[in-house]
């Protein structure tokens, strides 16, 4: 008994010595127990994946070939070792013949894609939400603005950047464990479920190339909450609060002010009107077979509709406001008719309100102040003169601010995505990963 009371004594002396060391045991135990769950589903997934993948293929079909743009410079050039260690496995594992292409600047993977040379079955962007369009705009440029083709040419999405906006639309994870949703952006590849996918054409309007345009999937932002963010690095001795401490420090933001008139059309999900527009952007293009893409382009997943008898006299119907505010934010929203919904922030805002709107967007939150919402179908903003050799984000990359056109283009692509009639939600209180809960999660029953 006076050995234990001697140990309390000692550790009651000693309390700072104590705490330390056993904060630093905690963590041990805890890191120690995350790489041996990490383990155990990979091994798991590689179990699965490799008894589809030694499947017999028939006669007539060869393995499927997949082109992997990989930028080794997304979320602090962590992305390779994860692709090499969480992705690449389950690839290689399910008979596919994998080539890895490496972007080594900005604007790389656009360029990539637009020089591709080879047969390949399926595109996979291994990055965030800016490698991603940059490999549609390359795709889309390759092909003309021609998207009739790209169902052809199935898009994968491996969330590897800092921003992984278009992912977690697409996969809807269910927690916040990074293995668990790449692994589950592997496996809706390799399910081989696609579905189409609308996309932001934005032009330049200054541009003497107009079909050098730039083809987004996410946002386009303007304005202080866009200063913000592309500071945040320099605060990194913050760790994870930087993303708050860019929106603390920049008190002098509160006072930025943006001008520019918007034109735009309200949204439609389609009529004689658009189809004109077609009809017109056909008699531009080459050749019959390309008339003929575009019009099944346009009737695709349409019900069989005959959108050239669909009357909509809204359509054509420009409305023109001019804004002045402090942000900006124009977003792809999804949804059964896909629409461009423009958020104007108030002119003028208060410190507090600035640093809880930049940190809740960050946190993918609701706005915390009142914005003028706009919902619109195409859209031209004409900065104003003032707003010259400014900067705005596409996708969170960086543009100069010009006069452009945004316009929505249903159906642009085909994402990979979870197949949901098999992949059914969990308990959120369901922590077990059996094999046969497993599969249920990840959507590969028919795979067994």
């Amino acid at each position: 008994m006076a050995k234990v009371f001697g140990v309390f004594k000692t550790i009651r002396n000693n309390w700072k010595k104590s705490v330390f060391f056993t904060a630093v045991l905690s963590y041990g135990a805890n890191f120690a127990n995350e790489k041996y769950e990490t383990h155990m589903f990979m091994s798991q997934c590689c179990k699965i994946v490799s008894a589809y993948g030694n499947m017999p293929l028939p006669v007539d079909k060869k393995p499927k070939k997949v082109t992997v743009i990989l930028n080794p410079a997304a979320n602090k050039r962590n992305s390779k070792s994860d692709f090499e260690k969480y992705c690449a496995p389950l690839l290689y594992l399910a008979g596919y013949s994998v080539t890895v292409l490496t972007t080594e600047r900005e604007g790389g993977a656009r360029s990539l894609v637009e020089n591709l040379i080879g047969e390949t079955d399926a595109l996979i962007v291994a990055g965030g939400d800016g490698t991603l369009s940059e490999v549609v705009t390359g795709l889309l440029r390759r092909l003309k603005g021609d998207i009739s083709l790209t169902e052809h040419l199935p898009i994968g999405i491996l969330p590897l950047g800092r921003t992984n906006n278009v992912a977690r639309q697409l996969l809807q994870p269910q927690d916040d464990n990074h293995v668990h949703f790449l692994t589950n952006a592997t496996m809706a590849i390799i399910n081989e479920v696609n579905s189409a996918h609308p996309v932001v054409k934005i032009e330049n309007l200054e541009s003497q190339n107009p079909e050098k345009c730039v083809y987004a999937l996410n946002s386009i932002e303007w304005g202080a909450l866009r200063e913000a963010k592309v500071t945040r690095d320099q605060y990194w001795y913050f760790g994870k609060l930087r993303d708050l401490a860019a929106f603390v420090f920049g008190n002098k933001l509160i006072h930025y002010t943006l001008e520019a008139d918007l034109e735009y059309s309200p949204p439609c999900s389609g009529c004689s009107n658009c189809y004109k527009k077609i009809n017109s952007a056909m008699n531009k293009s080459s050749g019959l077979f390309s008339w003929i893409s575009w019009a099944f382009s346009f009737n695709r997943n349409s019900g069989g509709i005959d959108y050239s008898k669909v009357i909509n006299p809204e359509c054509s119907n420009y409305s023109k406001v001019p804004i002045k505010t402090f942000n900006v934010n124009i977003n792809l929203d999804v949804k059964q008719t896909p629409v461009l919904q423009i958020n104007v922030c108030p002119e003028n805002i208060s410190y507090s309100e600035f640093v809880k709107e930049g940190y809740s967007k960050f946190r993918n939150e609701n706005s915390k102040i009142q914005n003028f919402i706009i919902e619109a179908k195409d859209v031209t903003v004409t900065p104003h003169i003032d707003e010259e050799n400014k900067w705005l984000s596409i996708d969170n990359e960086d543009y100069e601010v010009k006069p452009m056109r945004l316009s929505l283009l249903p159906n642009a692509v085909y994402l990979f995505k979870p197949d949901n009639s098999i992949n059914k939600k969990k308990n959120d209180q369901e922590s077990s990963l059996s094999l046969d809960k497993f599969k249920n999660h990840i959507g590969l029953k028919q795979f067994v």
